[in-house]
């Protein structure tokens, strides 16, 4: 079997084999051998070669200007060309295949926006992580991560996807262990009844690292949504701390009734009264001594974030207060709130 022959049985194969049309294998295999036949003889005028895809015979010509103005076809030796052929054949089929690929994969994470993906650290290059998905490459710059995390080459990581963009020989996309998405996503990996849409997740705020808080919800009275998630024995919840690295995840059920809903939203804190006025978007919330400090949080954390999972001003004092108390008030955020529905029934529009 000569060259010819050989190239022409290739093309077909890789045809087959990636569902690529054959046309398309051929235009691009032909203009990486013009480029290579001109380069190799610079032969005059513009150079059109034509490849038998089931031969594989070429035939090379150029087109000159003659002097009264029309195009002269002059046909081009190709004896000399065939040992590059095959070589610049091959180097074409390649490239078309590499950039299909990548096109293919970025398709791909275009569509799978925001779901979970797993893969081995690559390598960590001034702050960002590059991370081994298959296919593609993931990227995880500081801004993503979980502050306090640390990764090295090998280990095994777990990352929500987010933008593909393309590179000029693969695919890469941004990816996230920083975002509510990722706790969302968490959620639904490791209960059942999240995925299946029998719980609904109503809300998460996060603050990376340290804390999250999620409200849970579910239509079917039989089902507890918090249990679910928490999961015989801790398992499910212990599963989701592991993944988190440590961070704590307060899961809290969610309520139509704000006093309710902003008394589960502070816990692990025991709540004595909560007086919710909605003109103002505000909640005066009474506790135990013992307890003001839990309820607050370090630096205020697990009130601040009481306050964006609620929607809702949170203030925050001790039984019979007394005037050495009076430093303690005031210390959930005022965060944007949505503005409340002409019942006034709802803290929050629904599932996230």
């Amino acid at each position: 079997m000569n060259r010819e022959e050989s190239l022409g049985d290739a093309l077909d194969q890789l045809s087959t084999r990636f569902g690529i049309e054959l046309p398309e294998l051929v235009e691009s295999v032909e203009g990486a051998l013009a480029q290579a036949y001109r380069k190799a003889f610079d032969p005059p005028g513009e150079i059109v070669l034509h490849l038998d895809p089931r031969s594989g015979e070429m035939r090379i010509s150029s087109w000159l200007i003659a002097d009264d103005g029309s195009q002269v076809e002059r046909m081009l030796p190709v004896d000399e060309f065939k040992r590059t052929a095959a070589q610049t054949a091959r180097w074409a089929v390649m490239r078309h295949l590499r950039n299909l690929e990548r096109d293919l994969a970025l398709s791909e994470l275009a569509q799978r926006h925001g779901e979970l993906s797993s893969g081995t650290v690559d390598r960590v290059d001034r702050g960002q992580v590059y991370i081994d998905l298959g296919k593609v490459q993931g990227w995880m710059p500081p801004e993503e991560q979980i502050p306090g995390e640390v990764w090295r080459p090998g280990q095994l990581i777990t990352v929500v996807l987010l933008e593909p963009r393309a590179r000029w020989r693969d695919a890469q996309v941004r990816v996230s262990r920083n975002s509510k998405t990722f706790v969302l996503r968490l959620l639904e990996a490791e209960v059942p009844e999240v995925a299946s849409g029998l719980v609904q997740v109503r809300e998460i705020v996060r603050e990376a690292g340290l804390r999250s808080k999620v409200a849970v919800s579910s239509e079917d009275r039989s089902i507890d949504p918090v249990g679910s998630c928490v999961g015989p024995r801790g398992v499910r919840h212990h599963a989701l701390l592991t993944e988190l690295g440590g961070e704590h995840l307060d899961i809290v059920p969610y309520s139509t009734d704000h006093s309710r809903f902003v008394a589960a939203a502070l816990g692990p804190a025991r709540i004595l009264t909560v007086e919710v006025d909605l003109e103002i978007r505000n909640a005066q919330v009474t506790v135990e001594r013992d307890q003001l400090s839990l309820a607050i949080g370090k630096d205020g954390q697990n009130a601040r974030l009481a306050a964006k999972l609620t929607g809702l001003r949170i203030d925050i004092r001790p039984s019979e207060a007394d005037p050495l108390d009076a430093s303690e008030d005031g210390v959930g955020e005022n965060p944007p709130a949505p503005a409340p529905d002409q019942s006034g029934e709802e803290p929050r529009p629904g599932p996230i």
